[in-house]
Order: C-alpha cells, then structure tokens, then sequence
C-alpha cells in the first residue's frame, strides 16, 4: 500500500515543481497566510510543506540558512561553510515562492481570536484592519527610514530554536561563551556562577555580526586562526556536540592538544553503551584527554588555550508573546500534542469562550469547581491557530530531544493540523490528516568522528561505524541541503521519512 502513496506523493511534486515560480500563483491553494517565525531546518520543513497550498512567509534574523549539524565541520575546515548556506532571499523567493522578510519578531498577538471563532479587534493589531492575528517584525540594520511593522496571519509556526553559543550565529553584544553567560550575569551558587570567568576567558562578547553570511564567515574563520595558533583547546561538555568537536578538532589540528570535559561520567549519555564506548575509544586513540566526572572551572585555564563551550542553551521564544504561561520554566513554549502553543485560560491571552457543545453547569456550586479548574488549565491561543516546533516547544506529556530529526516530526505534526483545518489532504495521507505527536519517537543520531569515521546510533543500539557511517552523514548533508532547496530528488528521498 506505501508505494502508491510515494507515487502519488513523486507526481503532486513533480507537477508543482515543474511549474515556473512566477506562473505558481496559478495553481489551486487557498489564500490563507502562513507566517513562519525561523529560517532553521524545522521552519523550513514547515515552509516546504505550506508553500503549494498557502501563502507562506518566513520570518529570520539571519539573511541565510545554515545547516547547523556541519557547523563544526565548518569551523576546523573553512570552506566547507559554502556547502551548508545559502541565501534565504534567493532559494525562498526566486526558487521556492516563498515571501522572506529579513528582521526580528516579537510580540505575537492573538487577540482577535476566540473558540467561536468571532473577532474582537483590538491593540496594535486592530489597525490591521483584516480580523487576523498578527506579529511585530522590526528590521535588520534598517535601510532607507525603515520602521518596525506588523505582519498579519491566518496561521502562525514559531521555529526560533534556541541559542547554544558558537553553534548558532551571534548578534554584536551577545556573548562569545556559553548561551546562559551574559555579560551583565553576576556570581551566584547557579550554574551561571562562573558566567564572567566564562565570558572573560573567550574574549567577552560579540563584535561581529554573524546574522549576515560575511560575519559569520569572518567570525569562524577567526575562530579557526585563533585554534591553528593556541598551543591547546579545551572542549566543555560531552554529548553530542562536544565529542563530534573533539574529534573534529583532533583530525584538523594534529598538533593541538584537545582535552573534553564533563561532570557526567561518560560521554554521549543520551545513546547506548556501546556508541559511548567506541567514541570514547576513537577520542582517546587520537590523542583527545578526556577529563570526565568532575566540573570545569573556567578560572583554572592556563593562558593561551581556547575554551570551546557545548553545553547550555537559552530559549529565544521570551519575547514573542506577551503572556508568559506559553513558557514552561526551561523558557520552552508549551504546546499540546497537535503543535498548538498553551496558555494558562485564565490568561487575557489566552480567555476563550466555552464550547458550544459543552453541558452547561446546573448551578452556581456545580460552576465553581469547573471554574477552579479551568484557572489551572491549560488552552491553545489564537483559535488554535498558533503552532510552535523544534528546539523552541515541549510538548505537553510527549518527551522529545532537542534534534533535528524530532523537529521535523513536530513540524509534520503542525503540517498535518494545519491543512486539516483548511480540509486540504496531503498526498501521503493515510486517513484523516489531523495528527498528534506520539511517545517513542526514535532518537537517531550519526555523529561525525572527524572526515573518515563516525557512528550511527539510537539510544539502545550501535547501529554502524567507521567509513559508511561517516558517508551516511555527508549523504545526509548532502541530500538534505538538496531538499531545502527544493531540488526534486533530494524532496522525493526526504518525502516519505515525516
């Protein structure tokens, strides 16, 4: 039964994708707007998958994609950084249809939505003047007298990720250590205790900006000089990261010294025993001391040996709404099974009328307990209407890891949703296209172990090493850069996997 799916799925692609972009407005889809808040891989997996049925636009900070997984390739290797980029403007607008707004947003309002679906104008998004909901978008290094504005939605898919330090680019100010540090933190028995200590040994904060390609080139290529020149590296944290940079470091820079540490007492904690054996082996054959089971104090660093931070990470989705019951206390947003983000009900955000359908309470003493309760529940906002996936969402009773391959599944999810509640079917549906995210979703990982090794693996099994292992994650690279970029069979290899 699968293969005639994928060949319905391989022909509704193709048809579209032959078609010229700019003759693309004349196929069928409805005229509801998507506004995409990230340009990272989950938000545009979420912007691939609208794109044929609805008017998408993609909100970012940056002006390019970069694939994150090969970032730390691209810093012990340079010019691997072309491979892994490219212009948002030029394969969103000219390749894809897709509109791409450059600035950062904030402010996501949905006051104009109820359950019942009637529209209450007011605020700022009442002088929109269309009943939708909407967002602030104020521009990147404005040009010409350019001025924040509003952009107006049916549909909203937050995507924003999270910050983790070198491995997403920086504004100037932000920090050049780890995501928690701010310069501004003070000491405290927290793990931000030794922010400054952590700040000061790498150079303090930013002075590039690395939401534009050049920055971010010129902030890796330092970076880069900066290991070539330090007689040794140290490496903080041992997942999944750390151990694919340790390694990267070894190979590239022979005669640097790389020590990794951790407090845990292994490596990898997050995959089976024997994946943390053989990297751990593979570490320790190329000369990489690992330092395992106790803290790091960034005061004890001997002069002159960089500190490369891959653990922590900070939430970028606090300024996005106003009510802050969306946030769990990780600053994660809270979102239901079906991708919705939540929000405490008695929140002025997030008030909405009862059900129709819903039996009403007899009496004032059989109302108060139902009162009681819905103060402590938790209820989509915007009509259900706003969706948030990736790093940036927990959903509610469903564990996910913060990996791409769980973002896209979250994005299939809000996919899913939404073109259900526009009754468009998806050409691999199976049945009713309304989903919801599932436990035991699979925890995939191929890690790099420098150019010529690595290892694939799930949290209980090694699944393969060595040379095709490391071919799979250049495959992986690859096809999935083809993808994003619309490229048909790279679309058609990935179509079948969410």
């Amino acid at each position: 039964r699968l293969w005639p799916l994928l060949a319905c799925g391989f022909m509704h692609h193709l048809a579209r994708s032959l078609v010229p972009t700019g003759a693309r407005h004349l196929l069928p889809r409805t005229q509801k707007r998507v506004v995409v808040v990230g340009g990272g891989p989950t938000g545009l997996f979420c912007a691939d998958r609208l794109r044929h049925h609805f008017e998408v636009t993609v909100v970012d900070s940056k002006e390019y994609f970069e694939f994150t997984p090969s970032t730390l390739r691209a810093l012990a290797d340079p010019p691997h950084l072309s491979r892994i980029t490219f212009d948002y403007r030029e394969v969103l607008e000219h390749q894809l249809g897709v509109e791409f707004v450059h600035g950062q947003a904030s402010d996501i309002d949905a006051s104009f939505s109820t359950r019942a679906g009637r529209s209450v104008a007011s605020g700022a998004a009442a002088s929109a003047g269309s009943g939708r909901d909407s967002l602030l978008v104020e521009p990147i290094a404005a040009k010409g007298g350019a001025k924040p504005c509003r952009l107006t939605f049916d549909y909203c898919v937050v995507a924003v990720g999270v910050s983790n330090g070198l491995w997403k680019p920086r504004a100037p100010g932000d920090p050049v250590g780890p995501a928690w540090a701010t310069p501004s933190s003070s000491s405290s028995s927290s793990p931000a205790a030794s922010t400054q200590a952590a700040v000061s040994a790498l150079g303090g904060v930013a002075e590039i900006d690395e939401r534009t390609l050049a920055g971010r080139r010129q902030a890796l290529r330092g970076l880069h000089e900066q290991l070539a020149s330090a007689r040794a590296a140290v490496v903080v944290g041992a997942g999944l990261v750390g151990v694919e940079l340790a390694a990267e470091l070894a190979h590239f820079f022979p005669r640097l010294k790389v020590t990794l540490v951790d407090g845990a007492p292994s490596v990898l904690p997050q995959l089976a025993e024997s994946a943390r054996a053989y990297a751990m082996d593979y570490l320790q054959k190329q000369g990489v001391k690992l330092k395992l089971g106790r803290p790091f104090v960034p005061e004890l660093v001997p002069e002159g040996e960089v500190v490369l931070w891959c653990v922590g990470t900070k939430t970028r989705a606090s300024q996005l709404f106003a009510d802050s019951s969306v946030l769990r206390s990780n600053g994660q947003l809270r979102v239901n099974k079906r991708m919705q983000v939540l929000a405490q009900a008695s929140s002025p955000k997030a008030a909405v009328e009862p059900d129709e359908d819903a039996p009403s309470p007899e009496s004032a003493d059989s109302a108060a307990p139902a009162q009681q309760q819905q103060r402590h529940s938790l209820e989509p906002i915007g009509q259900g209407r706003i969706f948030a996936v990736g790093d940036a969402a927990s959903v509610e009773g469903v564990p996910m890891a913060q990996i791409i391959f769980h973002g896209e599944e979250m994005a299939a999810v809000a996919v899913s949703n939404i073109e259900a509640a526009e009754d468009i079917a998806s050409p691999l549906a199976l049945g009713s296209t309304r989903r919801e995210a599932e436990e035991g979703v699979p925890l995939l990982a191929c890690t790099s172990l420098g150019p010529q090794d690595g290892m694939f693996s799930t949290q209980s099994e090694l699944v393969a090493t060595g040379g095709f292992a490391a071919i799979q994650k250049q495959m992986i690279e690859e096809t999935k850069m083809g993808a994003l970029r619309g490229e048909l069979l790279s679309s058609m290899l990935w179509m079948p996997v969410h």
